[in-house]
């Protein structure tokens, strides 16, 4: 079975709410800081859910986890894309299942089971940004996705899971993967640090990773190339981003964009246009480009309404060529 990427992490569905400002808001013990994120308890997430719809003003609503961000726009792109994970039996993973279906992707070998996993983004008027995750006990159930990984042909695109039971799940997958992944830890990972993250990076080709994850993980660019990791991709915001292997070193500057709505997901659209670009055969730099302005695009609206649009995307694609 040939798919151009197979993405394996979180499924989540995702609230939008804005308040006037991040940190004047005052929650139990949570601290609320700008760009971090926070796993919850159902129970205290709930609680929080119903403090916001009080206290601040509800957005916008679609599915969300990194890795699902990513495969969700390299499918709208036109690639041909599947995902390994899980949602609840519930309205939540009904929706999410539609809105990746709606973009043709394959959801064959997504459990269907328990409670989805849900998130929060909050956002504040200078479009800061907070996110608190309560995963499901849908994870719980992965064991039971029955796939015999030796018959794909695609590249693995890995992000984190917030439970125990998923992230058991990524590692015996990754035992019985004969190919090297393309991997995002984001925060759940690396604060996690770098024993916890070992077996992953020794089976990892393509690395993104932002300033604060490197430093949490506890090692060096050297270090992580030695690995064996071939394409280290850092995400600097809004510096850009850079790119490292053991020949070279490139930086490109962020794209420039006159407004910025939110800045959920743009990590995830710049790796869906790096591993575009790794697909279509493009330079380092070329990869680079596209990334950042699939990131920088994806500013203008919430969520998964700001992706590049396929139209868009092969615009892009065709000035680049």
């Amino acid at each position: 079975m040939k798919f151009d990427f197979i993405g394996c992490g979180s499924l989540n569905w995702d609230m939008f709410f804005e308040v006037e400002d991040l940190s004047e808001i005052q929650f139990e013990d949570l601290k609320i800081l700008p760009g971090r994120e926070a796993v919850l308890e159902r129970s205290q997430f709930l609680k929080f859910l119903k403090f916001l719809e009080k206290e601040g003003i509800f957005l916008f609503e679609c599915g969300g986890g990194s890795g699902a961000n990513t495969i969700y726009a390299l499918s709208l792109w036109g690639f041909n894309n599947a995902f390994l994970g899980a949602t609840g039996k519930d309205e939540f993973g009904k929706k999410i299942i539609e809105e990746l279906e709606n973009v043709n992707l394959n959801t064959d070998f997504i459990i269907k089971k328990g409670e989805t996993s849900l998130a929060i983004i909050l956002l504040d008027k200078r479009k800061d940004r907070f996110i608190a995750v309560s995963p499901g006990n849908n994870e719980e159930f992965l064991q039971e996705i029955r796939i015999n990984l030796s018959q794909f042909e695609s590249i693995f695109h890995f992000s984190s899971f917030a439970s125990r039971s998923g992230q058991e799940f990524q590692r015996r997958i990754l035992s019985h993967l004969k190919l090297k992944i393309s991997f995002d830890p984001g925060e759940v990972y690396a604060n996690l640090g770098k024993e916890f993250l070992f077996f992953w990076l020794k089976n990892t080709e393509i690395l993104f990773i932002t300033d604060y994850e490197l430093e949490k993980i506890g090692l060096s660019l050297e270090e992580l190339l030695r690995l064996g990791i071939n394409k280290i991709f850092l995400k600097k915001g809004k510096e850009g981003a850079e790119f490292y292997s053991k020949e070279k070193n490139l930086k490109i500057s962020a794209y420039k964009v006159e407004k910025i709505v939110d800045n959920t997901g743009a990590g995830d659209y710049f790796n869906a246009g790096v591993l575009a670009g790794i697909k279509l055969g493009f330079s380092e730099e070329d990869m680079l480009k596209l990334g950042i302005y699939s990131a920088g695009i994806s500013l203008r609206d919430f969520g998964r309404k700001g992706c590049l649009t396929k139209r868009e995307f092969q615009k892009y694609v065709d000035l680049l060529k």
